[in-house]
Protein backbone atom coordinates (compact mmCIF):
# COMPACT_ATOMS: atom_id res chain seq x y z
CA UNK A 1 0.00 0.00 0.00
CA UNK A 2 1.45 3.19 -0.67
CA UNK A 3 1.91 6.35 1.56
CA UNK A 4 -0.58 8.16 -0.25
CA UNK A 5 -3.18 5.69 -0.21
CA UNK A 6 -2.99 5.67 3.78
CA UNK A 7 -4.54 9.41 4.93
CA UNK A 8 -6.97 8.42 1.89
CA UNK A 9 -8.16 5.36 4.06
CA UNK A 10 -8.15 7.20 7.17
CA UNK A 11 -9.89 9.88 5.72
CA UNK A 12 -12.85 7.54 4.40
CA UNK A 13 -12.99 5.59 7.73
CA UNK A 14 -13.21 9.09 9.65
CA UNK A 15 -16.11 9.90 7.25
CA UNK A 16 -17.71 6.48 7.52
CA UNK A 17 -17.57 6.66 11.78
CA UNK A 18 -19.66 10.04 11.44
CA UNK A 19 -22.21 9.47 9.33
CA UNK A 20 -23.00 6.49 11.17
CA UNK A 21 -22.88 8.09 14.68
CA UNK A 22 -25.46 10.64 13.15
CA UNK A 23 -27.78 8.41 11.55
CA UNK A 24 -27.41 6.80 15.00
CA UNK A 25 -27.59 9.54 17.59
CA UNK A 26 -29.41 12.18 14.97
CA UNK A 27 -27.59 15.29 13.60
CA UNK A 28 -27.91 18.75 15.19
CA UNK A 29 -31.07 20.67 14.47
CA UNK A 30 -33.22 17.51 15.11
CA UNK A 31 -36.16 18.14 17.22
CA UNK A 32 -35.64 16.22 20.79
CA UNK A 33 -37.68 14.69 22.73
CA UNK A 34 -37.50 13.62 26.45
CA UNK A 35 -38.53 10.79 28.63
CA UNK A 36 -41.35 12.58 30.49
CA UNK A 37 -40.32 12.85 34.37
CA UNK A 38 -43.05 10.39 36.82
CA UNK A 39 -42.99 7.23 38.71
CA UNK A 40 -42.88 4.18 36.29
CA UNK A 41 -42.94 0.51 36.97
CA UNK A 42 -39.59 -0.86 34.92
CA UNK A 43 -39.96 -4.21 33.29
CA UNK A 44 -37.01 -5.89 31.85
CA UNK A 45 -37.08 -8.51 29.37
CA UNK A 46 -35.50 -11.59 27.28
CA UNK A 47 -37.14 -14.03 24.62
CA UNK A 48 -40.46 -12.86 25.82
CA UNK A 49 -39.39 -13.67 30.05
CA UNK A 50 -40.41 -11.12 32.55
CA UNK A 51 -36.32 -10.67 33.88
CA UNK A 52 -36.95 -8.30 36.46
CA UNK A 53 -39.80 -5.88 37.68
CA UNK A 54 -39.58 -3.06 39.75
CA UNK A 55 -40.29 0.19 40.27
CA UNK A 56 -38.62 3.56 38.98
CA UNK A 57 -38.68 7.07 38.21
CA UNK A 58 -37.90 9.96 35.93
CA UNK A 59 -36.49 12.59 37.45
CA UNK A 60 -34.30 15.40 36.70
CA UNK A 61 -33.32 14.14 33.91
CA UNK A 62 -32.02 10.48 35.20
CA UNK A 63 -33.68 6.97 34.92
CA UNK A 64 -33.80 5.78 38.84
CA UNK A 65 -33.73 2.44 39.15
CA UNK A 66 -31.15 0.19 40.89
CA UNK A 67 -29.15 3.46 40.56
CA UNK A 68 -29.22 7.28 38.32
CA UNK A 69 -28.20 7.09 34.99
CA UNK A 70 -28.42 10.23 32.90
CA UNK A 71 -30.86 9.78 29.91
CA UNK A 72 -29.83 11.02 26.78
CA UNK A 73 -32.65 12.66 24.51
CA UNK A 74 -33.19 11.64 21.20
CA UNK A 75 -35.54 11.88 18.88
CA UNK A 76 -38.70 9.61 20.06
CA UNK A 77 -37.35 9.49 23.64
CA UNK A 78 -33.90 8.54 25.09
CA UNK A 79 -31.37 5.87 25.80
CA UNK A 80 -29.30 5.13 28.88
CA UNK A 81 -25.96 3.59 29.44
CA UNK A 82 -26.81 1.34 32.57
CA UNK A 83 -23.15 0.23 32.49
CA UNK A 84 -20.28 0.11 30.29
CA UNK A 85 -21.42 -2.01 26.84
CA UNK A 86 -25.21 -2.16 28.13
CA UNK A 87 -27.96 0.33 26.89
CA UNK A 88 -31.45 0.37 26.93
CA UNK A 89 -33.33 2.43 24.41
CA UNK A 90 -36.39 4.21 25.41
CA UNK A 91 -38.84 4.92 22.49
CA UNK A 92 -42.47 6.85 22.94
CA UNK A 93 -45.29 4.28 22.80
CA UNK A 94 -47.57 7.11 21.98
CA UNK A 95 -49.49 6.66 25.02
CA UNK A 96 -46.97 8.11 28.14
CA UNK A 97 -45.03 4.76 28.20
CA UNK A 98 -41.80 3.65 26.72
CA UNK A 99 -39.99 0.80 25.24
CA UNK A 100 -37.22 -0.37 23.48
CA UNK A 101 -34.57 -2.72 22.82
CA UNK A 102 -31.48 -3.77 25.12
CA UNK A 103 -27.79 -4.02 24.21
CA UNK A 104 -24.94 -5.68 25.69
CA UNK A 105 -21.84 -5.19 23.70
CA UNK A 106 -23.86 -3.60 20.99
CA UNK A 107 -26.04 -7.05 20.25
CA UNK A 108 -29.91 -7.03 21.45
CA UNK A 109 -30.49 -8.95 24.61
CA UNK A 110 -33.60 -7.99 25.24
CA UNK A 111 -36.46 -4.86 25.70
CA UNK A 112 -37.19 -2.80 28.41
CA UNK A 113 -40.83 -1.24 29.14
CA UNK A 114 -41.57 1.92 31.27
CA UNK A 115 -45.00 1.94 32.24
CA UNK A 116 -46.87 5.17 33.71
CA UNK A 117 -47.99 4.73 37.41
CA UNK A 118 -51.43 5.85 37.68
Amino acid sequence: MSIRARPAIVRTTAIAVAVGAATLFGTAGEAFADVEPGAYTSTTWSSGIVLLQRDGRVEGGDLVLIGRYPIHSTPDGGYVDLFPGHRVVLISDGHGGYTGPAYLGGVVVGAITLTPQR
